[in-house]
């Protein structure tokens, strides 16, 4: 815990803090550093690296680490630790330490080869150099920070690094760009986004930005998601390991807002009406008019004679959206009064006129006497229909009474009546 402005503040260990979890360092590309909440780390399992360093000037109290792999023909290797920011905790020292070393068995041992110039009191910009490296190997470099003058503790500092050189190998940072050839939008317009991207063989995320908010991560963009005006701009960050980044130029979207929206289809039976759940911007208008309490209101009642399909419209400017809705007009059930079930293939069974339309109907048949003799749920007359039998027998010829519920919720969803079996 550290105390700065009288408060008090509880530092994350860096993930590079240990040797084994040393940070990669890459060509051409700023690794942002930190040692704030780091520890001494005593390189590895079998301990005892850090006890070295005093003879190289070092004593390490606060280390962080990094590594880098030379390319195949080795060669000179510069870092260069640059933006160095100090905590200004008195308690803290002022200066940080760093070299550039190999050893022999990777975070094992406390065998350390120096092979740069070493940097006991870093309090500015400063270059780690190191000659005629091997080739296809791995290095390793240390920031630690110092405890300096009156300081009892060691320096918490921030610092950025860059690794160049001939034993690294150069690379060529991916560039993007991104256009659009219509900038001024209606809302729900689909602009397609002109994307290129050079210098990076696999893009490992492309991140697009509306306005400096995070949208999503996709090779494209469909601009029918954009609501507002505002700036969209693309992040490209390639390779896995090392991961450049480039961004493009923002391009700037002029987005009219419109939207509507008729709502869900509606079924009634003929003779009822229906509330119409529209909704969008603007004025809407609708069409056409048969059967509408009103053109001009997102909730009319539709009242019509048949199944309609009625069309929303709004505007706004030169903007025009439209979209659609069907009031379906179920047909009335038509019960007969009789059938014969005699086996001639002709009328054998209790056929339904259009009882098909209302899949959750119930019907329920009696004898005089009041004994339930069939019932069934979803009554069609393809496959679920009555014969005229009871318990696998025939009926006799006689009057039955049925009682069809439609299930609809209407007034008119129940229908009463006699059905006279004819043999």
């Amino acid at each position: 815990m550290t105390l700065i402005g009288g408060q008090a503040f509880l530092f994350a260990q860096p993930s590079n803090d240990n040797c084994t979890t040393a940070a990669i360092l890459c060509p051409n590309l700023h690794v942002s550093g930190n040692n704030t909440g780091a520890t001494l780390e005593t390189c590895g399992t079998l301990g005892g690296c850090a006890d070295d360093f005093p003879n190289f000037g070092i004593v390490s109290e606060s280390s962080v680490w990094y590594k880098f792999t030379t390319n195949s023909t080795g060669g000179t290797v510069t870092i260069d630790v640059t933006d160095i920011v100090f905590n200004p905790d008195p308690n803290k020292g002022q200066a940080i330490q760093a070299m550039i070393f190999d050893v022999p068995v990777p975070c094992q041992g406390n065998d350390f080869i120096q092979i740069s110039n070493v940097e006991s009191n870093g309090t500015t910009n400063f270059t780690l150099t190191s000659f005629a490296l091997a080739a296809n190997t791995t290095y390793y470099v240390i920031v630690d920070g110092k405890t300096t003058g009156a300081a009892t503790e060691p320096a918490d500092a921030s610092f950025d690094l860059e690794i160049n050189g001939t034993a690294i190998d150069a690379v060529t940072p991916p560039v993007a760009t991104i256009s659009a050839v219509n900038t001024v939008l209606c809302q729900g317009d689909s602009e397609p986004i002109t994307t290129v991207v050079t210098d990076c063989g696999s893009p490992s995320n492309m991140n697009w930005y509306y306005n400096n908010t995070f949208i999503k991560d996709s090779s494209d963009f469909n601009t029918a998601e954009l609501s507002v005006d505002g700036y969209l701009k693309l992040i490209v960050e390639c390779g896995d390991i090392c991961v450049y980044r480039d961004t493009t130029d923002s391009i700037f979207f002029e987005v009219t807002p419109i939207a509507v929206d008729a709502g869900v289809d509606k079924e009634i039976l003929l003779g009822e009406s229906v509330i119409l759940d529209g909704s969008g911007t603007s004025n809407p208008v609708w069409s056409p008019e048969t059967g509408l309490s009103s053109t001009q209101t997102f909730t009319p009642t539709a009242s019509p004679t048949e199944t309609t399909t009625y069309f929303l419209t709004v505007t706004e400017g030169t903007c025009v959206r439209t979209d659609e809705v069907t009031v379906k007009i179920k047909e009335i059930i038509i019960v007969p009064s009789g059938f014969t079930p005699n086996g001639d293939n002709t009328n054998d069974i209790w056929e339904i006129t259009n009882i098909s339309q209302y899949p959750d109907n119930v019907v329920k048949i009696y004898n005089r006497s009041g004994q339930l003799v069939f019932k069934t749920t979803g009554y069609t007359i393809v496959d679920n229909n009555w014969d005229g039998t009871f318990k696998g027998k025939d009926l006799p010829t006689s009057t039955y009474f049925y009682v069809i519920d439609l299930r609809t919720g209407g007034e008119d969803s129940i229908f009463k009546g006699a059905v006279t079996i004819i043999r």
